[in-house]
């Protein structure tokens, strides 16, 4: 998939859209499901500069 203007350039320049062309291969698909549901996944832990204590 290529693009070079408009809307869908953009989010395909600043977003990782998963690989989802082998979703009849049950391990690529299972692969590709895994890592976007590992991407979704909400981080509960603090930013790395919130955890210093000291504000600049």
């Amino acid at each position: 998939m290529s693009c070079r203007t408009g809307w869908a350039a953009d989010i395909r320049r600043t977003r990782h859209i998963g690989d989802f062309t082998g979703w009849k291969d049950h391990g690529s698909y299972q692969k590709a499901f895994t890592r976007l549901l590992r991407d979704l996944r909400v981080d509960s832990s603090p930013p790395p500069h919130a955890a210093g204590g000291s504000t600049p």
